[in-house]
Order: C-alpha cells, then structure tokens, then sequence
C-alpha cells in the first residue's frame, strides 16, 4: 500500500450544451475533494450529470468553466490521453474492452501501460472469472462477465484513481457485494481515490461518502 495522500479537487465547475437556441446547464458551479483512502458514490435522477461529471473528472471531455486539479496540477496543463494514462482508470458502463482480445489478455494491457508483468488471472479470480473464461474472447462472455473483466482490468491498473459508471449494473446481488468489497479493498487497503457512480442505494451505503446531484448542483 502506498502511503502517498492522492487529493482531486474540483473547482467552481460548470458544463453547459447548447439545444438549438436554447443552452442547457448540466453542472452549476460544483466544488468538490476527493482523498485517497476513500470510496465516494455519486448518485442523483437519470439526467442529472453523473455521467458527464465523470466524463469532465476523467478528462474525456474538455473543461469548459472552473478547474479539476490532481495534487495541485491543473488538468488544463495536463493532456487528457496523460492525465488517464498515469492517472485514472476508467470501469466503463459500456465495459470498452478490445473485442479482439480474450479477457485476460484485456487485463494484461492495463499492467503492460504500467511497465508491470502481473499474471491478469489473479485479477480476473478476484472477480469470479475463471481461468478457462479468461482464454475467451471478450465478445463470447456475457454482459455480466464483460462487466467483472472491466473491473479486473481496473484492478491490474496502478492508476491512483478508479472511476466507475454503474459498475454493478449488469451483476447479480452476491457479485454485487464481491465488487462493492473489492472497490473499498482498493481504497482502504492500497489507498486509492474510488469513485462510483451509481444508481443502486445498496453500492451507495457502503460508500465512506455520498454525494448527490441534483439539479446542476452537487451536495
């Protein structure tokens, strides 16, 4: 476990789309922090900006107003493709595993970016993958497999922050509690920034801290 205090601030943001004429605010001038250690879950209404928070805090969008700084770094003075690479690891909703790759060959890239050689079956065995499914292509699992690969790939990752969209969603209750556990190991035990969002109050409640969208606004 690292010892290092990981901080990502989040500074007066606003994102806002335009509707034809009309502009459409998503986030209202929303201050956050977020320390390594701890797991957050952010919840609110489909169509609240979970998502698009997600999107602006993992730098797949660009910042349009306020700041999101990582240890005091502005990611305005960070690439996007560096801040991820070094920086954040992603659990997709939408799983964006290399389809033409088995699911251990897909965890094994997240080590490979790291400069590490770890055996990705012992990722994979954390998530009830097992090693036989590991040798399948991605695209021959089930929704629900898929879902465990992403969060394996997530595990192998040295990245020290862990974003996570609806990473329950396509599991079942007892996978549901294994992966919630496995997220709060990687916080509590190797001192990571874990952050969920998250439909699913049962994901929220065992999260050290809730923060609700609502209305533009997080509180």
């Amino acid at each position: 476990m690292s010892d290092k205090k990981n901080v990502l601030v989040v500074e007066n943001l606003s994102y806002s789309y335009k509707n034809g004429d009309h502009e459409q605010k998503i986030l209202d001038n929303i201050n956050a922090e977020f320390k390594s250690g701890k797991v957050y879950a952010i919840v609110g209404e489909s169509g609240s900006g979970k998502t698009t928070l997600l999107s602006l805090i993992s730098a797949l969008d660009k910042l349009q107003s306020g700041d999101i700084k990582f240890n005091n770094k502005s990611l305005k003075k960070i690439s996007g493709q560096e801040f991820r690479l070094k920086y954040v690891n992603i659990v997709f909703q939408s799983y964006n595993l290399i389809k033409y790759m088995t699911a251990a060959e897909n965890v094994q890239v997240a080590s490979d970016f790291d400069g590490r050689k770890t055996d990705p079956n012992i990722y994979l065995k954390k998530v009830g993958i097992t090693e036989d499914e590991g040798k399948r292509l991605v695209n021959k699992l089930s929704g629900g497999q898929q879902q465990r690969v992403a969060i394996a790939r997530a595990l192998a990752s040295a990245s020290p922050i862990i974003m996570a969209d609806e990473p329950t969603g396509n599991l079942d209750e007892e996978t549901e509690e294994k992966i919630i556990e496995i997220f709060k190991d990687l916080a509590h035990k190797e001192n990571k920034i874990v952050i969920i969002v998250t439909h699913s109050r049962q994901v929220a409640d065992k999260a050290d801290k809730i923060l609700t969208l609502r209305r533009g606004k997080l509180s």
